[in-house]
């Protein structure tokens, strides 16, 4: 079932909704990655709500089917639209159901989501990072430079192949022998040859995407930005051991620490030996599900 939003600047965001039939104990506001759609979080949106938790999401402007150019946010402050949609779904969220509500975010949505912490995490009594990562800004700044000629070169909206194959060329190679060039996803083929089926998965996106985004990930690998997250918002980090987002957990590690230096003290890590990029659709994905449901119920008031 969905409902329609509308944003600030008229935008309609279709809300979709997973409810379950006991009680609503929690509620979950996804936020979802890169070059996918919220679509795909239907079998862990219903796990939840087997246990208890009401589940709620919409695509991020520039994806799904709605999307007036896919892979790009908007012609300008995009970064700022997507934080402010986001408002907008947890206000409307929070007025339905009085109970605690969690903001999960994958990938670029997890990104998003500590944008939002940053900005808003009064409103949060918890957070779940998955498949994210944290590295110095100077890296951001750089993709910045390169994003600003290719903007040059081809348009601020149409699609960059040169910026996908820089940003993801090198995420298979740590898989050889590989059977797709989506093999960085998952251990599971099936999970693997939907997403490259899908034709809402996996396109390129715009040089001013990438402006856009690049801006938001400078802005929260700031300590002073990170700070601003409450002390006691519950946080929850998990990503697969092997994931090259996350820098086969290392990075994954300097953002747990990057949180914690800068003022947290509720946060757990947890990293799934051999698990690749999406770990909700991994070969151990119920394990995942579950671990996430568990935290939730038992960490988040």
């Amino acid at each position: 079932m969905h409902s329609v939003l509308t944003a600030a600047d008229g935008r309609e965001i279709k809300l979709f909704a997973w409810l379950p039939e006991q009680d609503i104990r929690y509620v979950m506001v996804l936020s979802h990655g890169m070059a996918e759609h919220i679509q795909r979080y239907a079998t862990f949106a219903l796990a939840c709500n087997a246990a208890g938790i009401a589940v709620y999401g919409a695509n991020h402007r520039g994806h799904g089917d709605d999307a007036p150019v896919l892979g790009h946010y908007a012609d300008d402050n995009g970064w700022q639209k997507v934080i402010s949609d986001l408002d907008l779904i947890v206000d409307n969220v929070t007025a339905r159901h009085h109970a605690p509500l969690i903001l999960f975010g994958h990938s670029m949505g997890s990104f998003i989501a500590q944008q939002y912490a940053i900005l808003h995490g009064c409103k949060l009594n918890g957070l779940v990072l998955s498949g994210s990562n944290y590295q110095n800004p100077i890296m951001y700044k750089l993709a910045t430079l390169v994003s600003k000629i290719e903007k040059m070169r081809i348009g601020a909206r149409s699609p960059s192949r040169f910026l996908d194959f820089v940003s993801f060329g090198a995420f298979n190679s740590k898989f050889q022998p590989t059977r797709t060039t989506s093999d960085w996803l998952s251990r599971d083929p099936i999970q693997v040859d939907k997403y490259i089926d899908d034709d809402y998965c996996g396109f390129p996106c715009s040089p001013q995407f990438w402006l856009d985004f690049m801006s938001g990930l400078i802005t929260i690998s700031q300590k002073s930005a990170i700070a601003k997250i409450p002390n006691q918002l519950p946080i929850y980090i998990f990503s697969g051991d092997k994931d090259p987002v996350g820098l086969q957990g290392k990075g994954v590690l300097a953002l747990e620490q990057h949180i914690t230096m800068n003022g947290c003290e509720n946060v757990h890590l947890k990293l799934y030996p051999d698990g690749r990029h999406e770990m909700l659709n991994e070969l151990n994905a119920r394990e995942v599900f579950n671990d996430v449901t568990d935290w939730v119920t038992s960490k988040v008031s």
